[in-house]
């Protein structure tokens, strides 16, 4: 018994007739004997794995900021509930301070899934340098990119979460600092104010410009007021910091709107090439019936033919 063939048909090599396979020791049970072994990764394909690998980390990054962005716009919603519902002015105090480093963390979470969308977008364009390293790496860049657009368009959606969440309490604070007017100040008369005079009120309150004398009826309802309109310009400040995040999305969502518009174009294209496909189509199903109808008729001059034949030949008999 010869190891030494054995072993090299273990290791891949087809054995001939008269070499048993390896566990057999009789030659009536010969038979060939392959293994496949995985050839090495060539270095194209080991070059995109580590690309592939390094941009799903800043993606990973981008995703998860983007969850603390959703994460703290609910905390902050909750907080700004119980600032409406305490009495206790040291605690909303403390509250509002809360209230105003979630919003900080907010504004950074979302710089950083912007800075994300920027190294993917750097990333994507390295390999976009010159035309054969873009046909090398063809299938990378077109993940890559479906990869930012999807990162890009769950950051928009936490972003206008954020920003209807911000709304939606300034929109509360202001409804409130009526209220407070309403319910603690009175005309001169003693009446009571109307929905105009609060909200101009309310609005003196905002600016900063509250003058009137019908302040004068209670300066600790003002200064809780004040703090209702502290509440308001810190939203400001969220949102214009916000307003700057969704001009840098537009750049991006303009960038994927020209890779849309190309494919809206390739589509229109392919559309043509089916109605044409389907017109041509339907000429060949009727060039198709047509000769159909041809074999039919020359199958059936054919019998005719043969039968007048046969009758030929049995009449040549009788005869």
């Amino acid at each position: 018994m010869d190891r030494i063939l054995q072993f090299h048909a273990a290791s891949g090599l087809v054995l001939t007739s008269a070499v048993p396979a390896p566990g057999t020791s009789s030659p009536e049970t010969v038979g060939p004997v392959s293994l496949h072994v995985p050839q090495e990764p060539t270095e194209q394909e080991k070059e995109a794995t580590e690309l592939l690998a390094t941009f799903f980390g800043v993606v990973e990054d981008a995703l998860v900021a983007i969850e603390r962005v959703v994460a703290l716009t609910r905390d902050i919603a909750a907080k700004q509930v119980e600032v409406e519902a305490t009495v206790d002015t040291v605690k909303c105090s403390s509250i509002r301070k809360e209230i105003e480093e979630l919003t900080n963390r907010v504004n950074e979470a979302s710089r950083q899934a912007c800075k994300g969308l920027e190294d993917m977008k750097l990333q994507n364009e390295k390999l976009k340098v010159s035309e054969e390293m873009e046909s090398c790496f063809v299938g990378v860049i077109r993940i890559e990119e479906n990869q930012r657009r999807f990162v890009a368009q769950k950051l928009m959606s936490a972003m206008e979460g954020f920003q209807k969440q911000q709304k939606a309490a300034e929109d509360q604070y202001l409804a409130q600092t009526e209220r407070q007017i309403k319910i603690a100040y009175t005309n001169p008369d003693g009446s009571t104010l109307d929905d105009t005079t609060a909200k101009q009120l309310t609005m003196q309150v905002l600016e900063n410009s509250a003058t009137s004398v019908i302040f004068q009826q209670s300066k600790d309802v003002l200064v809780q007021m004040i703090e209702t309109r502290n509440d308001v310009y810190r939203i400001e400040m969220a949102m214009r910091t916000l307003h700057q995040t969704f001009n840098d999305l537009a750049v991006l969502v303009e960038e994927q709107g020209e890779l849309l518009n190309s494919v809206a174009q390739n589509v229109g294209s392919s559309r043509k090439y089916v109605d044409v496909g389907r017109a041509e189509l339907k000429k060949a199903r009727q060039y198709q019936q047509g000769s159909r109808r041809k074999l039919y008729c020359l199958l059936i001059i054919a019998g005719v033919i043969v039968g007048l034949f046969a009758v030929a030949g049995l009449l040549g008999g009788l005869l």
